[in-house]
């Protein structure tokens, strides 16, 4: 699913989950914007994904901004996510 294998979706407002398990890619992409938690920190925390999930999860909020802001849990990462997606493409901004 455009490069999004890894990830679970379902209908509604709910940021999709890694396969397998109940952890959503924006909590995962929280973790990592706000606490300044790496691929390998949350390899860590979460023994169970895989480097592969977790940058699924990372690539998805990445390019999903409209998605991510529905449900972050901060303002911040919302804002941390629009600025990530306009330097992808300057010409929008």
């Amino acid at each position: 699913m455009n490069g999004f294998d890894r990830l679970r979706f379902t209908q509604g407002k709910e940021s999709p989950r890694i396969k397998g398990s109940r952890i959503s890619a924006v909590q995962l992409y929280e973790m990592h914007v706000l606490r300044g938690l790496t691929i390998k920190d949350l390899r860590q925390k979460f023994q169970a994904l895989t480097e592969e999930d977790i940058e699924q999860a990372l690539n998805y909020c990445k390019s999903h901004p409209d998605e991510v802001r529905k449900q972050a849990t901060s303002p911040l990462t919302t804002d941390i996510v629009e600025r990530q997606s306009r330097s992808k493409n300057p010409a929008s901004a």
